[in-house]
């Protein structure tokens, strides 16, 4: 299975060792647009209707997992966030974790791009 990561877990950001067995296969981005928070240390992505809130293609880094790693995934991801299947440019179908909740501080990430 295949999983696309925005965030800490992407190449030289903090929680990458959590992918340890994971296999890069390329970079891409979703083919829908979504809006992409900046909540500090790390980003969500949410799906909201509000014409007015900037939505984007998310940015991401693809990896092939086991299904260990995907349930190791989910716990590291915990109440916060939730899996779903997504579209990427490339022509594959891939999971990605969104933010369960706004939260009430953030900042919107226009490009889609999160690199703090």
């Amino acid at each position: 299975m295949h999983v696309l990561v925005y965030g800490s877990l992407k190449l030289h950001y903090p929680n990458h060792a959590t992918l340890k067995n994971a296999k890069f296969l390329c970079a891409s981005k979703t083919t829908e647009k979504y809006t992409m928070l900046d909540l500090g240390k790390f980003p969500g992505v949410v799906k909201i209707d509000d014409d007015s809130i900037p939505k984007s293609q998310i940015n991401g880094e693809v990896y092939e997992i086991d299904y260990d790693a995907i349930k190791y995934l989910d716990e590291f991801e915990g109440i916060w966030f939730t899996r779903e299947m997504v579209s990427i440019e490339c022509g594959i179908s891939v999971w990605m974790y969104f933010l369960n909740a706004i939260p009430d501080e953030y900042e919107v990430i226009g490009s889609g791009i999160w690199d703090n």
